[in-house]
Parts: structure tokens; C-alpha cells; sequence
């Protein structure tokens, strides 16, 4: 799809005519061609589309529009959520400075937009841990797994990419991930004892599968309802309220 000489002009009123025609009269076999090829060009309409955002993007546009942002710009333009656009621009960035082949994929329609995101992500990490062959060696294994897998999966499956692309580095970057996770854990973790001003308390936090674990432990016991040969949690006292003096009765004689 050309986007000079009103290419793009020309695939819209195409696309026009299709969605006037009537699928109805479509035998099954015939439909669902036509679902897959209409899905196809919609990946490829929106590499186009990441095309241009980065080209605005980089020639500035945006700000010399008076937008913040291209982000800003955009979600103001087309009318898209803020996270759409900030995403949008994003994806265009890292297709445009990323492995060529995941902008290859998406242009001719073998991958979606969601698993190019996916694929540009992994791939980038790959590139940081074994270099650029490997990372190259990665977008044809994991283009090679979008045909069969959506991105939620396809994203759980990049975590072990280098073991088919670089399995001498492998075990070396799923040990140094483990340790970030972990440290990840070790920051994040906190629990909060609040009171609150019925007497009662609030406990909140974040903790690691471990610690919520010995945390469990302790508490099971007092959580348990009476009768299950368990000591139970005594109820909360509610804090005493300060009563205020009964004048006494006026005596009549």
C-alpha cells in the first residue's frame, strides 16, 4: 500500500466498497477467507498508520502545533484515550528503531498489532542480554509462534526465547531476572497496621508469595471460627466513649 500518489485515498473508498457489499449471500468457506483477509489488511492499514505517527513524531509536529506531546496531539486529533495514544506513539517508536522484521511482519499481515508489541518488547530485551544475533535470531522464532499463539501467551513463551536462540546465555539471564524479581519483592513489600476510630484496625500491604505465606500461618489460627478446637480472634472493643454527667431528678416536697 502506497501512501503517495493517494494510495491511502484509494485502499479507503476499496475499503468502502467492501463494507457495502452483502456478506449475507457469502457461502461459509468464502466468509471466513474474507474475515481472514479483512483482519490481514487491518494490521497492515495500521503499520501504515505507525508509519506516519512516527513521522510526525520525529519532524515535531506536534509541538509546533502547540500540542505538548505527540501523544497529546494525537489523542486531541483522532479522539483516542490518552493511554491509546501514549501507546501508539510508542509502538511507532520502537518498530521504527527495533528488528526490521517485526515491522516486516506487521506490514504483510502476519502478526497483529498486540503481538508486534509483544515481539518488539521480547526482542528488545534479547538485543540487551545476547546482542544483535541473537535478537535477530528471535524475531523469526517468535513471528513463527504468532501463528499459533495470541499475545498473552506469546508473551509468557518470549521469557524462555533464548533458549533457542542463545542457550549458552539463557540460564545466565533467567538466574539475573529471578534476582530482579526479587528484588522487585524486597522493595515492595510492606504491611501497614492502621487504627481506626471505632477501635477497630485495618491491615493492608503488598508481600511476596513467601511472606504472605508465614503470614497466613500466623494468622489462621486466631481467624478461626469458635468450636474448631482453635483459639479464636476476640472481637475488637470499641473505644470507650466519655459519657457526660446525669443531672439528678428534682425532688418535690
Amino acid at each position: 500500500m502506497s501512501v503517495h500518489g493517494g494510495g491511502v485515498g484509494a485502499a479507503e473508498a476499496a475499503v468502502a466498497d467492501c463494507r457495502d457489499a452483502p456478506v449475507w449471500a457469502l457461502p461459509e468457506q468464502d466468509l471466513v477467507a474474507a474475515l481472514d483477509a479483512a483482519h490481514r489488511l487491518a494490521q497492515r492499514v495500521a503499520a501504515v498508520q505507525l508509519s506516519l505517527v512516527r513521522e510526525v513524531d520525529g519532524r515535531g509536529t506536534a509541538r509546533a502545533q502547540g500540542a505538548s506531546s505527540t501523544a497529546v496531539w494525537l489523542r486531541e486529533r483522532l479522539r483516542l484515550d490518552g493511554s491509546a495514544a501514549r501507546r501508539l506513539v510508542e509502538l511507532a517508536s520502537a518498530l521504527d528503531t527495533g528488528a526490521p522484521g517485526v515491522r516486516a511482519a506487521l506490514a504483510d499481515g502476519v502478526i497483529s498489532v498486540e503481538q508486534a508489541r509483544v515481539i518488539g518488547e521480547t526482542v528488545q530485551t534479547v538485543h540487551t542480554a545476547a546482542g544483535a544475533e541473537a535478537a535477530d535470531k528471535a524475531v523469526g522464532v517468535l513471528v513463527g509462534w504468532a501463528g499459533q499463539f495470541e499475545p498473552r501467551l506469546l508473551r509468557k513463551l518470549g521469557r524462555r526465547v533464548l533458549d533457542h536462540v542463545a542457550p549458552e546465555l539463557a540460564e545466565a539471564a533467567a538466574r539475573a531476572a529471578l534476582e530482579a524479581e526479587a528484588r522487585r519483592a524486597d522493595r515492595d513489600r510492606h504491611v501497614t497496621l492502621s487504627e481506626l476510630r471505632d477501635g477497630r484496625l485495618r491491615l493492608s500491604g503488598h508481600l511476596d508469595a513467601e511472606a504472605a505465606g508465614l503470614l497466613r500461618a500466623a494468622l489462621d489460627p486466631l481467624t478461626a471460627p469458635s468450636g474448631s478446637g482453635r483459639p479464636a480472634l476476640p472481637r475488637p472493643t470499641p473505644a470507650r466513649r466519655a459519657r457526660r454527667p446525669v443531672p439528678a431528678r428534682p425532688t418535690h416536697r
